[in-house]
């Protein structure tokens, strides 16, 4: 509400109504931008951009007792081919066509054994679904600018890449079958033994998208992932987020953007949408996925955040075929 000279009786501190601009809409939630060249024209220009957003995103989002551990940041870009490829042929590992693989961001294990046993399984996983493991990348990192928290449960960053079986008739097929790979590792290191499993994460995993995210600010990603600044780093589309978590501890895993969103706000019947999704489990069919369907179970794990569960089931309908 505003009095005779527009002046918020809401919250006497925040400026009067103007523009697009309500003072009775005030909330507080994460930040979330998207950028976007509506002719599909890809180039850096938009992946710079997109960092600028974030940057000025930064007021958005929390840190924890040190200013420099963040509850989380990211961005979601189209996939970079022409950087992925030159940076993949210096380490002998040819990239087929855009289209043809597969590539992701993995977050893995500190301890070079269970790391190993994380790799040794993603790739295991994607030969039985008839795919080709092509190799692994080491992500370029400095973590050194942020705090000692987000530092000491800090993962290793590698980026995988999976070539397209013969049998795999399109790119949407191709898209639900590194879906399928994702979800069976993900069960199979989760289930294991494995001591640190727990630092074993996939935040993406596509013929189109890649994503750079973790447990930072919205002022640390270009520093943590410098990819991100290389001019050849192109995309035609770029969703950036900077988190203030209200219903999780921060981690690295819950940073956003998730596969398919960035979410600005809290869903408050959070526990019964998992348990619809849970006694519903059965019932569902999708003649797309098929028997893939399967594999894909359970759905959502416990601890997950409200944006992570949903992000989940909305990638499950999109990969059934809506």
């Amino acid at each position: 509400m505003t009095d005779q000279d527009g002046r918020s009786t809401t919250h006497p501190g925040l400026p009067p109504a103007q523009g697009l601009y309500d003072p009775t809409l005030e909330h507080d939630a994460c930040g979330v931008g998207f950028v976007v060249d509506i002719q599909g024209r890809k180039s850096h220009a938009i992946v710079s951009q997109a960092l600028t957003v974030l940057k000025n995103l930064l007021h958005r989002g929390a840190c924890g007792c040190e200013v420099n551990t963040g509850d989380g940041a990211g961005i979601l870009i189209q996939m970079p081919h022409a950087f992925l490829a030159r940076e993949c042929a210096g380490l002998g590992i040819t990239l087929p066509a855009p289209g043809h693989y597969g590539a992701g961001l993995v977050f893995l294990p500190r301890d070079p054994a269970d790391r190993a046993e994380c790799r040794a399984i993603l790739e295991r996983i994607a030969a039985e679904e008839g795919q080709t493991p092509l190799g692994w990348r080491p992500v370029p990192t400095d973590s050194s600018p942020i705090g000692p928290s987000a530092r000491s449960v800090e993962p290793v960053f590698e980026q995988v890449f999976i070539g397209r079986g013969a049998g795999v008739p399109d790119r949407a097929a191709f898209e639900r079958k590194l879906y399928v790979i994702r979800k069976r590792a993900e069960h199979a290191v989760r289930n294991g033994a494995l001591p640190e499993r727990k630092y074993f994460y996939l935040p993406s995993l596509s013929a189109n998208t890649l994503i750079y995210k973790g447990m930072l600010s919205a002022d640390q990603i270009e520093s943590m992932f410098p990819d991100v600044t290389d001019p050849l780093v192109e995309s035609a589309l770029a969703l950036v987020h900077q988190r203030f978590s209200t219903n999780t501890f921060p981690t690295w895993d819950l940073a956003h953007p998730f596969r398919l969103i960035a979410h600005n706000g809290e869903i408050n019947a959070l526990r019964g949408n998992v348990n619809w999704i849970r006694a519903r489990q059965q019932a569902i069919s999708s003649p797309i996925l098929g028997a893939d369907l399967n594999k894909v179970w359970p759905l959502i794990y416990d601890g997950q955040s409200d944006s992570a569960s949903f992000d989940n089931a909305l990638e499950l309908l999109l990969m059934g075929g809506y």
